[in-house]
């Protein structure tokens, strides 16, 4: 009798788990990952989302909080206890900051190769790029701009005077990005003697890209920093070749989007799955038209709109490393130079 007893018991103690584990076995998993609002906005996620998802019997959850900045901030805040699974969008700027917090942990895809070996720049493989190589580029209305600049030199001449709508570093990704070229190009030593030649040119700095934008297309000024795909941007939506861009000969600032899978994540396996897919053709080959961005697959067709583009023809970068242990400085002498006075 106890021994029926006891029987009894222990099933009615494990049958519910047995139940529940042959339940949630088909569940869909949930896929969280991070990245800034315009990845979301642009429609890569909506274009592929739905392929990943079938395969792999899940659910993809993206979260944003502002631009790249802001969502790893937002990372690092949780570190200690990971709300995410994966982060997509982290660029160049951020690279070293993440390696620096030990964020991500260390995965190389199964088709790694379609990666350019220049471009494979962790060793270690916590950040894999998915997109690029792009540049920033000067925007031009050609309507106004007849002859436009071809290098840095050239915005200094006085055709150009209050003709470029530049961004704050200290806000703007792309505004970050053109003081960061202005360095490699010119040194830390040189790049403010070329910032105070360049003040003439400046016509009005903007906080973000966006309201930057609003007034070039508005005519408030012909030129403004913005990217090297907007020529091919502007052909497929408007039909139009009236904006075009040029990279200066001294050669384009290098700028390449990479994903990491979060240390700490709940869905090791999914996460690792989904970097694969990132780098399959069903993902790099949406990426022209909605991402804006070159995908980092080289052997993909390109759309016919990127003839328009302005692709940079050599790049120049500055290490990780010298970006996170300097840029809040010069940052800080940017900002005595040409907000302050």
């Amino acid at each position: 009798m106890k021994k029926g007893i006891l029987i009894a018991i222990i099933l009615l103690i494990i049958f519910p788990f047995l139940a529940g584990c042959k339940k949630t076995s088909n569940e869909p998993e949930t896929l969280t990952i991070y990245t800034y609002d315009s990845f979301v906005s642009y429609g890569l996620p909506e274009a592929t989302n739905k392929i990943f998802e079938e395969e792999n019997n899940c659910k993809i959850e993206y979260k944003s909080f502002g631009g790249v900045d802001a969502t790893l901030n937002r990372l690092m805040l949780e570190s200690k206890n990971p709300q995410v699974d994966l982060f997509v969008g982290l660029n160049m700027n951020e690279v070293q900051k993440a390696y620096d917090k030990d964020l991500f942990e260390p995965y190389k895809p199964q088709n790694y190769t379609v990666i350019p070996e220049e471009y494979r720049i962790d060793s270690e493989w916590r950040l894999i790029p998915f997109d690029g190589p792009n540049s920033i580029a000067i925007l031009y209305d050609s309507e106004k701009i007849k002859t436009p600049p071809t290098s840095f030199a050239d915005l200094l001449k006085d055709e150009y005077k209050d003709k470029l709508i530049l961004e704050d570093p200290r806000t703007s990704s792309p505004g970050l990005g053109f003081l960061l070229w202005t360095i490699a190009v010119f040194g830390e030593d040189k790049y403010l003697d070329y910032w105070n030649q360049l003040k003439p040119t400046i016509f009005h700095i903007y906080p973000e890209w966006e309201p930057a934008f609003d007034a070039f297309k508005s005519g408030e000024a012909p030129m403004m920093i913005s990217y090297d795909l907007d020529p091919a941007y502007f052909y497929y939506t408007d039909n139009s070749t009236r904006y075009k861009a040029i990279v200066p000969s001294e050669g384009g600032w290098l700028q390449l989007e990479f994903a990491g899978i979060v240390k700490g994540t709940k869905h090791k396996s999914l996460a690792q799955k989904y970097i694969d897919f990132m780098l399959s053709d069903n993902f790099q080959k949406e990426i022209p038209l909605h991402q804006w961005a070159y995908p980092i697959d080289k052997s993909l067709p390109l759309p016919e709109c990127f003839n328009y583009a302005e692709g940079a023809k050599k790049f120049v970068t500055l290490a990780p490393s010298e970006i996170q242990a300097k840029s809040e400085s010069w940052i800080k002498d940017w900002s005595e130079l040409i907000i302050s006075k």
